[in-house]
């Protein structure tokens, strides 16, 4: 038995690729803002802070320097992140995650009846077999994480890879404010979870999750400030779906998945 629970959780943290914290900055943001606040955001939001959820990148830092104006492409920019430069280790790791592109998602719930939201950028697929499985990592404390575990389902939403995508991800990074919701299209899902499903343009696909209810941990696991959140994907719901690819984070930047390497 404790073999297997090991294995388990062996398993578990492999399919997390950001364990470090860095769930992007939109992992913070778009978690809400602490749970106590109902505002902040780290990464690309993880974490549930008042202005998103902060937890993952650092989407924060990206935000307050390009405003909430309208979005727009430019041409390719180079990192700016240096692992070389003398800094503490955390740091140093810090620097080397802005070099990796992540997928940048929006996560929804319900907790009493409120709707909660966050913008991760920890989202990533688990297995496949013998049913669908996803991860993702969120700071504590979290109010979209509370809205999680009390009920127990959740919708994760695909975001288009342009300046559409970046308005709906973007939103979800200031925080479980009372008013983040309004203006936006989006209906409650079937059932009794009641986790809003978001619709029109910049929303791809959504999956519609539920906890993964295996023992010892019922999809949860908690790693110094963050938790792990294991879901089984119950259905998959079109939106928007384009033949583009989804939306992407990297160096505290929103980006266009572009060329392609091939073989000569």
């Amino acid at each position: 038995m404790v073999q297997r629970r090991a294995l388990w959780g062996l398993r578990l943290l492999r399919g997390v690729h950001d364990v470090v914290g860095h769930a992007l900055a939109l992992g913070e943001a778009a978690a809400g803002v602490r749970s106590h606040q109902g505002t902040g955001s780290s990464s690309v939001a993880s974490r549930d802070a008042t202005s998103v959820d902060s937890n993952e990148t650092r989407l924060k830092d990206s935000k307050s320097s390009q405003g909430h104006g309208s979005w727009h492409t430019s041409t390719p920019i180079p990192p700016t992140a240096d692992p070389t430069s003398p800094a503490a280790l955390s740091e140093q790791i810090r620097s080397i995650m802005r070099l990796l592109p992540h997928s940048v998602v929006v996560c929804t719930s319900t907790h009493d009846q409120t709707p909660r939201a966050m913008t991760m950028s920890s989202f990533t697929s688990l297995t496949l077999s013998p049913t669908p499985l996803i991860s993702f990592n969120i700071a504590t404390p979290s109010r979209t994480l509370d809205a999680i575990t009390q009920s127990g389902h959740f919708n994760i939403h695909i975001m288009s890879g342009d300046e559409l995508g970046v308005q709906v991800a973007d939103r979800f990074t200031r925080g479980n404010t009372d008013d983040v919701f309004d203006g936006l299209d989006y209906a409650t899902t079937s059932g009794t979870d009641g986790a809003p499903l978001l619709r029109g343009e910049g929303v791809m696909y959504a999956l519609r999750c539920r906890l993964l209810p295996d023992e010892p941990t019922g999809g949860v696991m908690r790693v110094r400030d963050h938790v792990i959140v294991v879901g089984e994907v119950v259905e998959m719901i079109p939106g928007s779906c384009g033949k583009e690819f989804g939306l992407a984070y990297a160096d505290r930047k929103y980006r266009q998945v572009g060329r392609v390497i091939s073989r000569d």
